[in-house]
């Protein structure tokens, strides 16, 4: 494949709308992880969100234990459960999604 094809071949992938809609939602969730520390989502929904009349955000969790920040609206929460550690509280809210 020569240089001129490679480009030919970029622009067409760049012109189609889904294409570009992936790569910019891509680029849009690096700078979030890079910009909040974000590690992954977490089954806990944003309490300001929530209360604001919108589905609520997800909570995604940071590299710092028990800090999380919400995808949606940028709020950032530190979390603390007294009956158990934040790690096991994960687990049990995701084997509740599962069993719905």
């Amino acid at each position: 494949m020569t240089q001129g094809n490679i480009y030919e071949e970029f622009a067409k992938l760049v012109s189609d709308p889904k294409t570009l809609a992936l790569l910019r939602k891509r680029a849009e969730m690096d700078e979030f992880k890079t910009r909040y520390h974000a590690v992954r989502a977490s089954p806990l929904k944003c309490p300001a969100c929530s209360s604001a009349g919108y589905s609520g955000g997800s909570l995604w969790v940071t590299e710092t234990k028990n800090q999380f920040v919400c995808r949606r609206c940028k709020l950032e929460w530190e979390l603390n459960c007294l009956t158990v550690s934040t790690d096991e509280l994960i687990f049990k809210m995701r084997q509740i999604e599962k069993e719905d």
